[in-house]
């Protein structure tokens, strides 16, 4: 049976002076998912839709925080309390007011470790009741219990020009994903860290650099104009709270040329994926042998606009 679409208006858009609404053919909307907190806004739309997506690529405990569609902090752990901690960790201040997503259930330890921050949005699946009782404490605090969503077969963006249509990108980045180019094999530990930076690149705006160690984003850079520039900020973050930290590098591009493999050696990376397909392969791949680096090739790049 065809559900009808609903329109459903919202406080604006973007920004006050936008008016804005949701059109919605779903048996159920965001607004069903809801279970507290002040009215959900068309940025939160878009931000809960960057989350999911990204969260969906995780199966064990993991814990993402979202702002402005951004990851900018990544956690993989045997428990989810450990995983949102490590999280938070990645970039605190640029946590602040982000949006926590959560792929197990908050139990009331958990709960109060979010309290003490400040965070716009909370999604998890489950909500332990008195989890639930201690975070609704914060009246503003959205709070959306949300179960695994399927994605959609297509996306689609409008522009000026007409509305784009794609095919959804559901290839699973594992081990298959990535090849060897060098001789030098990386150890199980930092295959999974750059299996893991991979599936958080998918879903940085590009340029998008991922720097990780002990399945946690230590260095983020996205959105630049250059892959250089990606990577001296995702450096810069990771000298700012991790300064000591070895740590792979995950490019959703690949590196033109040999300048951002030399940045990486002289911070001490010795492990890097990239898509390749620059005239200048050979050289990066030659230069990697000759330092020692274990460089792979991913199965597809992971460009984000």
């Amino acid at each position: 049976m065809k559900i009808k679409s609903k329109k459903i208006e919202l406080r604006y858009g973007e920004n006050p002076n936008q008016l804005a609404y949701l059109v919605s053919n779903l048996k159920k909307t965001i607004f069903d998912y809801q279970i507290s907190g002040k009215k959900i806004s068309y940025n939160n739309i878009v931000d809960l839709d960057s989350g999911i997506k990204c969260l969906s690529e995780f199966k064990e405990p993991t814990s993402i925080i979202i702002k402005h569609t951004n990851p900018c902090g990544v956690a993989s752990a045997s428990k989810i309390e450990s995983a949102f901690l490590k999280s938070f960790k990645s970039d605190f201040k640029s946590a602040f007011g982000g949006i926590v997503f959560l792929n197990r259930k908050v139990n009331l330890v958990l709960a109060k470790r979010i309290s003490k921050n400040f965070f716009e949005m909370v999604a998890a699946p489950r909500f332990d009741k008195d989890a639930l009782e201690a975070l609704k404490k914060k009246k503003n605090l959205i709070l959306l219990k949300i179960p695994k969503i399927s994605r959609i077969q297509t996306e689609n963006k409008s522009t000026i020009f007409g509305d784009l249509f794609q095919t959804t990108d559901i290839t699973k980045i594992n081990k298959k994903f990535i090849t060897l180019m060098t001789n030098k094999k990386a150890s199980l530990k930092k295959i999974e860290d750059l299996i893991f930076s991979l599936k958080v690149a998918k879903h940085l705006k590009s340029n998008a650099i991922v720097l990780s160690d002990n399945k946690q984003t230590v260095g983020l850079g996205h959105g630049q104009t250059n892959r250089v520039d990606a990577l001296k900020f995702a450096i810069k973050n990771k000298d700012k709270y991790f300064k000591k930290k070895s740590f792979v590098c995950a490019s959703d591009g690949f590196f033109p040329f040999t300048d951002s493999i030399k940045l990486l050696k002289k911070n001490g990376c010795k492990v890097v994926a990239q898509p390749g397909g620059s005239i200048n392969d050979k050289k990066i791949i030659s230069y990697s042998n000759e330092k020692d680096i274990s460089l792979y090739f991913i199965k597809n790049r992971l460009f984000k606009h």
